[in-house]
């Protein structure tokens, strides 16, 4: 038998060459498809504003309010109240230290200064506590119509109003103190009259009672500075109502932490607001009644079906448990 010649020694390292070679080139593949079949978990959305940059993650606990922003730039879905909302501010406040009237209407990429309309309530708070009579809100005014000028964004805003008018005129006039809603005579929805229950959202009369926006437990109560209302448990699907009569002044999903979120304006001084829901049934501008279903429970941006109840009074939380029937 004829004896196998071994293989030069150059041949060898050409072959194992090859073999690496087709080995990195298979890994690579493998890379990259495990890259396109993973799901990325709580997509996180950066806003831009003038002075700074948020981080907006479905995660975030929404009982933090970035007391570092100083401006805010309006993006779409927004409206004055839900603004007002985020940064923990009576709506009445934020509009008039930004000059802006009382149709509350905003446009996309319009910049409201947060600071001056922070420093105001503020200063607000301050005189009311010692009984002194609070002062115009002039000079705010003019300090923010002057930084909104200056810091105008340079693409032109969009022509769909998020809530109002572009070219607002400053109302030096203080907010007016709380207003109201009629009392219906059930709680089961109906079509309320939009002229008077309109007068009765805009007018300074208090809220004559609150209902359970939900009959479930509460797994998590109002403690104070750090959280914003209570938190109801039930279940998915379930009818969510509003606590009581009034009209819609955002509907959506646009503040973090909150999911689907309905926020009701009562009066002058009061509005509440529901979040997680799974589905929401009302629109903006919504003239309802106290016990309309408004939502459907849900679980969006939580880790189990519950209902984020809260009662706002001149933009600062309360506990709701102090104005709902005890049961």
């Amino acid at each position: 038998m004829n004896k196998k010649e071994p293989k030069p020694l150059s041949q060898i390292l050409k072959e194992s060459a090859i073999r690496a070679l087709w080995l990195v080139v298979i890994v690579f593949i493998v890379y990259l498809l495990q890259g396109c079949g993973n799901k990325r978990l709580a997509a996180v959305e950066e806003r831009y504003t003038n002075n700074s940059k948020v981080h907006v993650n479905d995660n975030d606990d929404y009982s933090a309010v970035n007391e570092s922003i100083k401006v805010y730039q309006v993006q779409p879905g927004d409206t004055l109240y839900s603004i007002a909302f985020r940064f923990g501010l009576d709506y009445q406040t934020l509009a008039e230290s930004n000059g802006i009237s009382s149709a509350y209407l905003i446009n996309i990429g319009q910049n409201l200064d947060i600071a001056a309309a922070r420093n105001y309530q503020e200063s607000i708070a301050k005189q009311v506590a010692t009984g002194v009579k609070p002062k115009t809100s002039s000079q705010f005014v003019r300090r923010t119509l002057a930084s909104t000028t200056n810091n105008q964004v340079k693409n032109k805003p969009s022509n769909k109003p998020v809530t109002a008018s572009e070219n607002t005129k400053p109302n030096p006039k203080l907010p007016e103190t709380p207003k109201v809603v009629s009392k219906p005579k059930t709680q089961t929805p109906a079509k309320p009259s939009n002229s008077q229950s309109a007068k009765l959202v805009d007018s300074n009369n208090p809220v004559k009672f609150w209902i359970w926006p939900y009959m479930g437990k509460v797994e998590r109560s109002f403690v104070g500075t750090g959280k914003k209302g209570i938190d109801i448990a039930g279940n998915v699907g379930d009818p969510v109502r509003a606590s009581a009569a009034g009209r819609v002044v955002y509907a959506g999903r646009g503040l973090r932490g909150y999911g689907n979120l309905v926020i009701i304006k009562h009066n002058n001084s009061f509005i509440s607001a529901y979040a997680h829901n799974k589905s929401i049934d009302v629109k903006e501008n919504e003239i309802i009644k106290a016990g309309q279903k408004i939502a459907e429970l849900g679980s969006s941006d939580t880790d189990s079906p519950r209902l984020h109840f809260e009662i706002r009074y001149k933009g600062k939380p309360t506990d709701p448990l102090k104005y709902l029937p005890k049961r």
